[in-house]
């Protein structure tokens, strides 16, 4: 299990996060929504076992399989979750193959089983013809391809003793509209084969209420509400969490709802 309680976040007197609670079990798949500033980037870092950022203080907890999460070893920590950034800068030059490989790193392997891994892990992600190019020379979506590969290398035994968890965090922004599909179809089919909790933060509502099991809707901080995408995606709770008009409509291709959503509600405060 991968818990928070009473997380808060705070910038000077503003917070960015407000007693969050929830739990990400093994096998299941979040997406966590919310406007821009809503607080989602800073529970994904602490969720992850990383700072929240300079000149931001923090409280509350943060357990990963029953134990505090900075209480794991760097290299344990590292086979238990692989994160998928927002920024995928790179200060050195690899290609995208050395890149993949290096998430093998603490897995203490024959370089063989890691470059074949890497291979698999980069054919996953739909970037094997990145293979040999320098990840610099990429564009953003084919980039966003390769780190994921990387994340998918990172925990690519089909099974583990601790619970694994792979946490991303806006992976579609990047992408077109079939590799947006592609990337959180690979991560839900990856998850549910090794039995991995997933967490994506996203935007798109829709994409949302196809690939996941539960929502997490933050507003200013607040965990405004979680549950069924049928539970949270309600027009109070969308008018509430984005400012914006919603209809809930039945999906015309696929089981589940489709949200259309219009201008900006007036009088939002």
């Amino acid at each position: 299990m991968l818990a928070c309680h009473a997380l808060s976040v705070h910038a000077g007197h503003a917070a960015l996060l407000r007693e969050v609670d929830f739990q990400l079990a093994p096998g299941e798949r979040i997406a966590v929504l919310g406007e821009n500033g809503a607080g989602k980037s800073t529970l994904l870092r602490l969720l992850a076992g990383e700072a929240p950022g300079p000149g931001l203080r923090w409280r509350g907890a943060v357990h990963l399989a029953g134990r505090a999460i900075g209480s794991w070893p760097a290299r344990q920590l590292a086979r238990l979750r692989a994160v998928l950034p927002q920024q995928t800068d790179l200060a050195f030059t690899f290609t995208a193959l050395e890149l993949v490989q290096l998430a093998r790193y603490p897995h203490d392997e024959p370089e063989a089983t890691s470059r074949a891994i890497a291979r698999k892990a980069l054919a996953l992600a739909d970037a094997a013809g990145f293979a040999n190019r320098e990840v610099t020379t990429l564009s953003g979506g084919e980039r966003a391809r390769v780190f994921l590969a990387a994340c998918l290398a990172q925990l690519w035994e089909t099974e583990a003793v601790q619970p694994r968890f792979l946490l991303l965090d806006e992976p579609t922004a990047a992408l077109d509209l079939a590799h947006q599909h592609h990337l959180l179809d690979t991560a839900r089919r990856f998850a549910n084969e090794r039995g991995l909790g997933l967490l994506a933060i996203l935007h798109d509502l829709n994409l949302a209420a196809q690939y996941a099991d539960r929502l997490l809707l933050l507003h200013r901080g607040r965990l405004l509400a979680q549950g069924r995408p049928d539970e949270v995606l309600t027009t109070d709770r969308i008018a509430e969490g984005f400012g914006v008009s919603a209809c809930i409509l039945a999906h015309p291709l696929r089981p589940g709802l489709l949200v259309a959503t219009a201008a900006p509600c007036r009088g939002r405060g």
